[in-house]
């Protein structure tokens, strides 16, 4: 860490004029995830390509903004890495379910992951932060009448979304925002 931090300084050096907000690690999920992902992937597992994002350029203006939205690795990552690359994973058992589960999905040209539902309409792929804003709005919103969880799930996949942890996610949901 210290040698993260001298170099932090030696760089700062570069700008004209910056600014440094803290954000208490209860509110910073996204560096804790990447945290937690950094330490547990092997060398060999670290797919490359752009880890930060600069909203402005730096030159032009004289600071960055940093757009962490790329950081987050999440469920469908395997699946994109699968269908846009042929990546397979290391365990022979997995990459054998990684296939015959892939069939069950689809990549956009803007590589959005589509699920091929039922007998509804392909359905977007959420990440863990969409997943809350999706369940309240069709719970609480225009949609909701304070269902159960397997109709509240059945109601999200009508409305054309689908993650991988539904089941899981819906009933914490209720069970922490059941207002009735």
């Amino acid at each position: 860490m210290q040698r993260y931090l001298d170099k932090l300084q030696i760089t700062l050096h570069c700008f004209k004029e910056w600014t440094l907000d803290h954000v208490p690690r209860e509110q910073n999920s996204e560096a804790d995830a990447l945290a937690n992902l950094g330490s547990s992937v092997e060398e060999d597992d670290i797919v490359t390509g752009p880890v930060i994002q600069l909203s402005k350029p730096v030159i032009e203006e004289g600071h960055a903004d940093i757009s962490s939205t790329s950081l987050t690795w999440d469920w469908r990552n395997k699946y994109i890495d699968y269908l846009k690359h042929g990546k397979l994973l290391t365990d022979p058992k997995e990459s054998r379910t990684l296939r015959a589960r892939a069939a069950q999905f689809s990549l956009d040209k803007n590589e959005t992951l589509y699920k091929r539902t039922f007998d509804g309409p392909m359905a977007v792929c959420l990440g863990p932060g969409d997943t809350d804003y999706v369940l309240q709005e069709i719970y609480e919103g225009s949609c909701g009448n304070h269902s159960s969880v397997d109709s509240l799930i059945l109601k999200v996949i009508k409305a054309g979304y689908y993650w991988d942890s539904m089941e899981n996610d819906t009933k914490e949901f209720i069970r922490k925002f059941d207002k009735c």
